[in-house]
């Protein structure tokens, strides 16, 4: 509209960092200009000023695997500097615990300040296990266009329901979820609630209990009411429970993931992700601390929660996702959970623009380092309270490996770390209390002393025989190899997702490349999922 009548029109815009399609910004805006206006004379801004020259030819590398870009040669005249730093670890508090012992050193030396520090990550619920780390070394740190874990509304939700069950005479607690999630209590039936407490000198949870006695209190409010106290009773019995059970009972009961599914798509995932990470932070704490308790997770938290605003220093660690990055710089930075079905997202698997958009934010997030950069990922991480193998990004493999520094632990270093035993099936390391994988120990396999340590291979090559079957299952680029597959499967064989962990075939249907299963995933809490097996980040493991 701007140009109709005048056809002067001046545009900037960087294709290989458009992150924004679920705000609604459309790449083919930029990919398209010249077509739409065929005088257009584009000046490519080529040289960069923030970067390493290691950096940049990194950055360059995995973007150029883009198909809907515009190809451009990066170049900076700054000093060449020190490799990538790419780095395994076996959990994400290992990841969490390194990251922040690197930061301390280095500032402990004066070789560098704590606002120099930037970690980046793909989705908010990764934020946590770095903000412990960060708090019990004391470094203060910002999260940037987001809150801090135990601020969030369905953290604070879901503790407060805990602090209720340890503290009855908790008012404040009891108030906050008397109508969370939505059971209609509204605001004018707790204020009569509240009146009838004041004037008869009884806690919340006393009131709630003569909720019948309550005249002002209409016969549905009054109903609700006695259903919630019931869900009180009845987590009550559960408080001397192990502690990441009970926040499942809480969070089962209540039913609030379903009230969080309620919300927006993209809301949703965030809040429904924070819910699992509370059960796991509550099973690290029971783990760390076997003879505390509820009282003493809560006092954690609190703790936690209380030094939140405290400190105004503006030499501060800085966390923030890969989104919010964009358009910012520091000295260090570290880009952890690098791994399929978190970066890229598992949304992205069966579309390939999305794919695509999730290269360019890995692409924004190593352009934002101007002097080192380590990308991390695991060999499992806890969701919804249990360990799941984690399998390495195929974006990975695009990176140049003489621009890299690799570290990975040999797999038996992995073991006495985390308990991990090796698995004939793939070079990831998967965490022995995986009931298939013990199940799947062949007697030739008992036969191998497991005290003799194998050869270790070229580190480079070790990298790559790990995130090869990622990387193929994700871009589809062997599809050939994946339509070969199909014979094999039949219900009941074990195959392994990138995200959901093992899982057995229950049920197949279709032909060729619309061949489809459905896919029973969990232990003691089951799931299904159904996938077009060509498309599907999935590996065979083993017939049942």
């Amino acid at each position: 509209a701007l140009s109709i009548n005048n056809p002067n029109l001046s545009v900037t815009g960087d294709p290989d960092q458009s992150i924004y399609s679920w705000r609604g910004a459309t790449i083919s805006n930029i990919l398209e200009f010249e077509k739409d206006y065929p005088n257009t004379k584009v000046v490519k801004l080529e040289q960069n000023y923030r970067s390493t020259k290691r950096i940049l030819r990194v950055a360059d590398a995995l973007i150029a695997n883009n198909t809907k870009r515009k190809h451009k040669d990066l170049f900076t005249e700054n000093p060449e500097g020190d490799q990538v730093r790419l780095v395994q670890f076996p959990d994400g508090r290992s990841e969490a615990d390194a990251i922040v012992e690197q930061i301390q050193a280095l500032v402990g030396q004066g070789k560098a300040s704590y606002k120099d520090f930037s970690v980046f990550y793909r989705t908010n619920v990764l934020s946590r296990p770095v903000e412990s780390a960060l708090r019990s070394h004391q470094i203060p740190y910002q999260i940037v266009r987001g809150l801090e874990f135990f601020q969030r509304k369905e953290v604070k939700d879901i503790v407060a329901y805990l602090q209720v069950l340890n503290n009855p005479n908790n008012n404040v607690a009891l108030e906050r979820v008397i109508n969370t999630p939505t059971r209609g209590i509204g605001k004018k039936s707790i204020e009569h609630l509240v009146g009838h407490a004041h004037r008869y000198d009884l806690t919340m949870l006393e009131a709630c209990r003569e909720c019948g006695l309550i005249e002002s209190l209409s016969k549905r409010a009054a109903a609700s009411v006695s259903k919630f106290v019931t869900i009180l009773d009845v987590l009550a019995t559960q408080v001397h429970e192990p502690l990441g059970h009970l926040v499942k009972e809480v969070v089962d009961n209540t039913g609030y993931l379903e009230y969080v599914q309620l919300q927006d798509e993209k809301a949703d995932e965030d809040r429904e992700a924070n819910v699992h990470e509370l059960i796991s932070a509550a099973e690290e704490f029971q783990r760390e601390f076997p003879d505390d308790g509820l009282d003493e997770f809560l006092e954690t938290v609190s703790l936690t929660s209380d030094t939140d605003d405290i400190d105004a220093d503006p030499d501060r660690v800085t966390l923030m996702t890969l989104h919010a990055a964009k358009g910012l710089e520091y000295p260090r930075v570290f880009i952890i959970g690098v791994e399929q079905g978190l970066l890229p997202h598992e949304r992205s698997r069966d579309d390939d623009r999305a794919y695509e958009e999730e290269r360019r934010l890995l692409f924004v997030g190593i352009t934002r380092a101007e002097e080192t950069l380590q990308l991390s990922y695991t060999a499992r991480r806890m969701t919804r309270g249990t360990f799941r193998p984690a399998i390495a990004s195929p974006f990975l493999l695009e990176l140049p490996r003489e621009e890299m520094d690799v570290h990975m632990p040999t797999p038996a270093s992995a073991w006495n770390a985390s308990g991990f035993e090796p698995n004939e099936f793939f070079h990831d390391d998967v965490p022995d209390d995986e009931a298939w994988l013990q199940d799947s120990v062949d007697a030739e396999f008992e036969e191998v002393d497991v005290k003799a340590k194998p050869a270790v291979p070229d580190v480079a090559e070790q990298l790559a025989s790990m995130v090869r079957p990622a990387a193929s299952m994700a871009t589809g680029s062997t599809k050939q190899e994946k339509l070969a597959q199909i014979p094999q499967l039949s219900e009941g064989i074990i195959v392994l997702h990138a995200e959901y962990g093992t899982g057995v075939i229950k049920q197949m249907s279709g032909k060729d490349e619309k061949f489809t299963i459905s896919v029973e995933f969990g232990v003691d809490e089951k799931f299904s999922k159904r996938f077009r097996w060509v498309f599907a980040p999935l590996m065979i493991v083993r017939a049942e």
